[in-house]
């Protein structure tokens, strides 16, 4: 009856004045900021946050999701063509990272987020946002939020864009993508075909294959002068050969979204979205379904704004006959007071299995002159236990595992000066119950005490010689209180440098990143895994205004490496395209 209550009141405060508003609404497509979970933020941004759109994807070379993520430094990234893909942010585990696709989360499959199922082509920007974030995103944001967007920035004109690649290993790709712009309305399509003949990722004449694909649609239309409705969707389908999967022969990675979303604009100041989220996952024979419907109303303010939602998920595991429910009541304010900029944040999550819980945030940031800001945050975050864990307890008979808390603190110093810009950020962050595979028959997860995370993240962009320098410098230790040991697979340090330059119709890009080494298992008995550094050049030539012609080199200095013990990792590639707009 609560739930019913929060809704009919919802709805009733969506559509009682849509007759009486007279504001417009502005550009068809309003992207929401991952920090803020809004498209017009009152304050600047206060979380560490990468963003890269489709220019910066291209440059770094990558060919597919997992290698743009590798090519991070700031991000702990383990895995390749023959194994899961597993991303780690400010050395949390894999599942305290929160994948979602335009704003939506993407549920867990086999304990961690997919990120294979996400063709690169179709991405046209990412935002990753560390730190905690469930009282935006709700459960698993602990380490922080990767946000892939398929939507396109709104164009005045018309385009056709055809781009097609062949590289090593057999990897070939093409894709075509259209775009139509009308006085309300758009229509963005792409479909896309990619194939790689993998590599012999454990040595034993077993190559790992893959080809997947994809059709992707956008479309929108101005209803009204205040009301707008959007669908986009996605559907992708995929052949991957990991080494050894379970059940046998089941290669499929396969994701479908649909994603219903309105916008209701009632007055000046305030406006309501509704976004309605059905997706379908299957992999390796399991089938998982997540619906989502979520409603926010934002409020403006002279100097202010107050975000309230509610959303309610239903995860389902499909083959197993089970699911996975909670219902959310959200809230954000972010404002300026005394010229101190400030958001504070709070969730309510009533699951049903594992009661109510709450999260919270509190942002602060101040400039202190034109050219320097401070910046500091506190929050706290919760996991819960996915359809994985909680299946391997209730076959073990164990049903008392308590889902994994954090608490986090943050503070920074951000420099914006005429030679260019630099950033420091120092984080601790203590996460207690922490989930851990117990080894019995049948085996199942148990709590297993506290981790103690610090660490430090320098950046730095800057201008050298004509050419654009990025670089970052991270360092971080991921400490289990019960062993006094670092976690496995968490480098201790990590440096990226990132050089750019256009000159007349060449653009060149040179990108090195190095990880220290890290110890295989987190009871260190497997030993350590060493550290390694990769190079990536590529570069491009515009032999007319339509056609673009691009060469990448991958691991350049062909270096043999490990994420994982037993597993191989590409070495030097090469990729030839080129990409033609009429």
């Amino acid at each position: 009856m609560f739930n019913k209550k929060l809704y009919f009141v919802a709805f009733l405060a969506t559509f009682l004045f849509v007759n009486t508003a007279n504001a417009v609404l502005g550009p068809i497509i309003i992207s929401h900021n991952t920090e803020y979970r809004s498209s017009n933020p009152i304050i600047g941004s206060i979380a560490t946050t990468i963003k890269l759109d489709k220019f910066d994807i291209k440059r770094t070379a990558a060919t597919t999701f997992v290698e743009l993520l590798e090519s991070i430094p700031s991000v702990t990234f383990e895995g390749g063509p023959g194994n899961m893909a597993a991303v780690r942010l400010r050395g949390n585990e894999a599942t305290h990272t929160l994948l979602l696709i335009d704003g939506q989360k993407v549920t867990i499959t086999g304990g961690q987020p997919n990120f294979k199922m996400i063709p690169l082509s179709q991405i046209s920007r990412i935002e990753i946002s560390k730190g905690p974030f469930s009282s935006l995103y709700g459960p698993g944001a602990i380490g922080g939020v990767i946000n892939v967007f398929t939507d396109k920035v709104a164009n005045s004109i018309t385009r056709n864009q055809i781009d097609t690649s062949y590289g090593s290993n057999g990897t070939k790709q093409s894709s075509i993508n259209s775009y139509f712009k009308g006085d309300s309305s758009y229509l963005d399509f792409t479909f896309t075909d990619f194939i790689t003949d993998g590599i012999d990722v454990k040595g034993d004449g077993d190559l790992d294959p893959s080809d997947r694909q994809t059709f992707g649609i956008n479309l929108g239309t101005e209803v009204s002068e205040n009301t707008s409705v959007s669908l986009n969707m996605i559907d992708s389908k995929a052949n991957i050969m990991y080494d050894n999967p379970w059940p046998a022969g089941k290669y499929e990675n396969d994701l479908r979204q649909i994603g219903l979303g309105m916008i209701q604009k009632i007055g000046e100041n305030f406006r309501t979205n509704i976004d309605i989220i059905d997706q379908n996952i299957l992999r390796h024979g399991s089938k998982f379904e997540l619906n989502t419907i979520s409603i926010i109303n934002e409020l403006d303010f002279d100097f202010s704004k107050l975000s309230i939602g509610l959303m309610k998920s239903v995860d389902k595991d499909v083959g197993n006959i089970k699911e996975i429910k909670h219902t959310d009541i959200f809230t954000q304010w972010q404002g300026l007071i005394i010229d101190n900029e400030l958001s504070i944040g709070a969730r309510i999550i009533d699951h049903d299995k594992f009661s109510s819980n709450v999260t919270y945030n509190f942002n602060w940031a101040k400039d202190l002159s034109p050219t320097l800001r401070i910046n500091g945050s506190y929050g706290s975050a919760i996991n819960l236990p996915d359809h994985y864990k909680n299946n391997a307890n209730i076959v073990a008979g164990k049903t008392a595992l308590k889902p994994e808390r954090s608490k986090n603190l943050e503070v920074g110093l951000t420099g914006d000066y005429e030679w260019g810009n630099v950033e420091l950020k120092l984080y601790k962050s203590k996460v207690t119950d922490t989930f851990k595979w117990f080894s019995a028959s049948p085996a199942y997860y148990i709590n297993d005490g506290i981790v103690n995370i610090t660490g430090a993240e320098l950046t730095l962009g800057t201008e050298l010689m004509g050419w654009d320098l990025d670089t970052n410098i991270n360092f971080n230790k991921a400490i289990a209180k019960s062993t006094d040991l670092q976690k496995g697979r968490r480098p201790n340090r990590s440096i990226g440098v990132n050089l750019s330059k256009t000159s007349g119709k060449w653009n060149r890009n040179i990108n090195w990143s190095a990880h220290s080494w890290a110890w295989d298992k987190d009871n260190h008995s497997n030993g350590k895994l060493g550290g390694y550094g990769l190079l990536n050049l590529s570069t491009s030539y515009d032999f007319t205004e339509n056609l673009n012609v691009y060469l990448t080199r991958n691991n350049a200095l062909d270096k043999d490496y490990e994420m994982a013990q037993g597993y191989k990792t590409l070495g030097k590639t090469s990729t030839f395209g080129l990409t033609y707009s009429f």
